[in-house]
């Protein structure tokens, strides 16, 4: 009879396991994904055990130089140069193409051709003229075609994602899959507006920029890193002449959706900005993207904790090359 009973309870107990799970995923719009089931487990941090920080790496040969654009403007860059596939990395306001170093050797040893650009403005690439900004698009197709590289993986991290979906909508067949780290991804609305004003108190624009971009965790565990981040922070602001740059394309889902770029995002889990949540809703919007949130990183997931942001984005470009 106990037997009996002890095989109905566990009937009972597996059926409620499996209905629970089901309905995660249907929560979740079905974004229990390869990615998410790959890292799921390996993503956990041990209550006792600290991320391993670790000082940038020693950055492997590339070629720098600053292309030309009209009015005076121009993009300076680093290319690792090699003949694997090219990845493009898209800074966020608060970097230029300085914002890598642990990026840049990682996935040139992977075989991958690896390009950093900053924005007109930033580090290096003078803002020209304030009558002609150019767009984000085409300022990335004059780097690519000056380097030679026809199509290619595309990342951007926060203000970084903006220019990659104007890319992405503007000239799609030039990309071979995006990456998009802690970043609205360049859809902004009055909704997105009132949701962002409320969750970032009064005054939080005037607080130290290491403490809205780095997580907690990190800044307590690991001061000589946020050291190290305030130095390439400042080196990137160049000499602080900014004109802002529109969009080539009105972004849209729709268009988005049509373009068919396999896509992967990141989140950081102590993000202030974009929190995961945020990330979610426009993971939601295209339903074959994958997704994946770094716990404790905030919105500098790739300098935080770079060795899991590595691996990740690595498999995905792998995966699609």
């Amino acid at each position: 009879m106990t037997a009996t009973n002890d095989k109905v309870n566990k009937s009972r107990r597996d059926l409620l396991v499996k209905a629970s799970v089901a309905a995660s995923v249907v929560a979740t719009g079905g974004m229990l994904n390869q990615v998410q089931a790959a890292t799921r487990n390996e993503c956990g941090i041990p209550g006792k055990v600290e991320p391993n920080y670790v000082k940038p790496p020693k950055q492997v040969p590339a070629k720098e130089g600053v292309i030309e654009l009209p009015g005076g403007a121009g993009l300076y860059y680093w290319d690792t140069g090699g003949t694997g596939p090219a990845i493009l990395l898209s800074h966020p306001g608060r970097g230029s193409a300085l914002t890598w170093p642990y990026q840049q050797p990682v996935f040139a040893a992977a075989g991958f051709r690896t390009i950093a650009y900053s924005r007109r403005g930033y580090f290096g690439s003078p803002a020209g003229s304030k009558e002609d900004r150019g767009n984000y698009a085409d300022d990335i197709l004059a780097l690519t075609n000056h380097l030679n590289v026809d199509k290619f993986h595309i990342l951007g991290l926060a203000a970084g994602g903006f220019a990659v979906s104007d890319f992405a909508v503007s000239y799609p067949e030039k990309l071979l899959s995006m990456v998009i780290a802690c970043s609205l991804f360049g859809r902004w609305d009055q909704n997105i507006e009132e949701r962002s004003s409320f969750i970032l108190s009064k005054g939080f624009h005037d607080l130290g920029p290491e403490f809205k971009e780095l997580g907690p965790s990190y800044r307590w565990a690991y001061p000589e890193g946020v050291e190290e981040w305030l130095n390439m922070y400042k080196k990137s602001q160049g000499d602080g002449v900014r004109h802002g740059q529109p969009a080539k394309s009105k972004i849209t889902w729709e268009k988005m959706r049509a373009a068919n770029i396999p896509t992967f995002f990141v989140a950081g889990g102590a993000d202030l900005y974009q929190p995961p949540s945020m990330m979610r809703a426009a993971a939601i919007e295209l339903p074959n993207s994958e997704t994946l949130v770094v716990p404790e990183a905030g919105h500098a997931v790739q300098w935080e904790q770079p060795e899991l942001f590595n691996r990740v984005v690595l498999e995905f470009f792998k995966k699609h090359s």
